[in-house]
């Protein structure tokens, strides 16, 4: 049961820290596009860029700093692959969004395992008492094995709990994917040199 009782900790502490991220993150997206594509309208670069920096935070903000960056670079060998910069940068955003979900997908498969081990643990050694009492019947080993099987519930209960969370969270992981793309694409098509002439 302890390392069931520690799954069901750590799996409750990624959830939360999840849903946390991911409210918050939902609300800053769209207070970040209102303000960077004001910004972009009026030409001022030099805000969009601190405006991006002040937002770390965000997934866009990130990438749409990765863009400005090139744009803003010296050499034109960095300056005119600036779109593959963006799309890099799009990608590292993407894998960071889905932080933890690894530890969710461990926990749901692996605590069934874990709580039938616990069972057959404790059905071992309620016939190991039985043997070295020298008594038998069902009465003698009703209760250790009634015991055992709590493991097998509780296991079963971490991984349902687990499983739901990792598929709900990958649903909003994709939209939020989605989200993130339309909104750089939206912003970059304001950027003095917008991403139509490399056709992305």
């Amino acid at each position: 049961m302890y390392p069931l009782v520690l799954f069901s900790i750590v799996s409750w502490g990624v959830i939360l820290e999840r849903l946390w991220s991911f409210r918050k993150l939902g609300a800053g997206l769209r207070e970040f596009q209102l303000e960077a594509s004001n910004l972009l309208l009026r030409g001022d670069l030099g805000d969009v860029e601190r405006l991006c920096r002040s937002r770390d935070d965000l997934p866009s903000a990130r990438i749409l700093l990765a863009a400005l960056e090139r744009l803003s670079a010296k050499d034109s060998r960095l300056k005119d692959r600036w779109a593959e910069a963006l799309e890099r940068q799009r990608q590292r955003v993407n894998q960071d969004l889905r932080r933890n979900f690894w530890i969710l997908g461990t926990i749901g498969s692996a605590s069934p395992f874990v709580g039938l081990f616990g069972t057959v643990v404790g059905i071992l050694r309620s016939f190991q008492d039985m043997a070295r009492t020298g008594s038998g019947g069902f009465a003698v080993v009703a209760s250790g094995i009634s015991e055992s099987l709590i493991a097998t519930a509780a296991g079963i209960i971490v991984a349902v709990i687990a499983v739901m969370a990792y598929n709900a969270f990958q649903t909003r992981w994709s939209s939020l994917v989605l989200a993130i793309k339309l909104q750089v694409e939206e912003l970059t098509e304001l950027l003095p040199a917008g991403p139509d002439s490399d056709g992305n």
